[in-house]
């Protein structure tokens, strides 16, 4: 079938194709083309990305069952806590159920194998270990491994999803982050994981240094692996407490705190670590009517620190639970 499309570099495909379907006018009937330079991207209106558009000859996409839920046998009064969304992490899905629907969730595995073609294992998330904040793992049905090859923006991620925690939910997130960051910075990744924020930055910007602390020990072995795997040379990754870490290493123009339940406690020595007029990019979890009375206090701390707080932006990054959500705040620090 013809469409219109864009053609954009290989490189630069994923974020376009992203781009494209927030706005609503990737066509999902047509196959994604590419050749040995560009992919092609139907779409359905002409759209200025600063990309060539043309005419092209796609493949219509089979008609499949894409949701699991049609697929899975499980009693009426059960079919409202079936779970609406689930992550994904290269090709492993990870769901958390509720305790009602716990009994069938290998039926629930097998049907999101069915429904998504991507996916070839399914496990089961069921809540956070405290140590190093990765999740409680089952694999409830399809290839029992819990190691995957997850990529995003140009980058790829090998991890084992039952050793570190890396959430798929917050790549925009990151490129918002990566966009920021000016030539030559110094920048410190308090709670950085496997260092998906920290190599999106050395990976797409310029900076003298990210340094990528963190305190479990498997999430630094694959940030390392990684870190070659994406040829990204700025980043260090240090092992340790952030807070224990944060003295010995150079002012930095900006300091990501991605640990939203706990990233309050830490803001005091991220101050200490950060350059005057520096950024941090603070995540929290909370309720709507709370998060004016954290920036305050917040504000109350820079100038118990002798700073002046400046809100540069607040977004709203996702959905927590029917009454929370994930927020990120860009604040200087004068």
């Amino acid at each position: 079938m013809e469409s219109l499309c864009v053609v954009v570099p290989k490189k630069k495909a994923e974020p376009i194709r992203r781009k494209l379907l927030e706005k609503g006018i990737l066509r999902k009937d047509l196959q994604i083309r590419s050749d040995a330079k560009n992919v092609y991207l139907p779409v359905t209106q002409r759209i200025d990305l600063g990309f060539p558009m043309e005419t092209a000859e796609f493949k219509e996409v089979e008609e499949q069952v894409t949701d699991y839920r049609a697929l899975v046998d499980v009693p009426d009064e059960l079919r409202p806590l079936l779970p609406s969304s689930f992550d994904t992490l290269g090709s492993i899905a990870i769901v958390k159920m509720a305790d009602e629907v716990m009994p069938y969730a290998s039926q629930i595995g097998r049907a999101i194998i069915a429904a998504q073609k991507s996916i070839r294992t399914v496990c089961v998330d069921s809540g956070v270990k405290e140590q190093y904040r990765t999740r409680r793992i089952k694999v409830v049905a399809g290839e029992k491994t819990t190691e995957t090859v997850h990529r995003e923006y140009g980058l790829t991620f090998k991890l084992d999803v039952s050793k570190v925690f890396f959430s798929p939910r917050l790549a925009t997130e990151r490129e918002t982050v990566a966009k920021q960051v000016q030539q030559g910075e110094v920048v410190i990744d308090m709670f950085a994981g496997i260092g998906p924020f920290s190599m999106m930055i050395a990976k797409t910007r310029a900076p003298k240094v990210v340094y990528a602390v963190d305190v479990n020990p498997d999430a630094i072995e694959s940030m390392k692996e990684n870190i070659a795997l994406n040829k990204v040379s700025a980043v260090r990754p240090i092992l340790g407490d952030a807070r224990e870490q944060l003295p010995g290493l150079e002012k930095a123009d900006r300091v990501i705190m991605n640990l939203p339940h706990e990233a309050s406690a830490y803001v005091p020595d991220a101050l200490g670590a950060l350059k005057q007029g520096g950024v941090i990019h603070y995540y929290e979890i909370a309720e709507e009517a709370g998060v004016q009375k954290r920036m305050d206090e917040l504000a109350d701390l820079a100038r118990a620190h002798g700073r002046v707080m400046k809100v540069l932006a607040r977004r709203k990054v996702k959905s927590y639970s029917p009454t929370m959500n994930f927020y990120g705040f860009d604040l200087q620090f004068l």
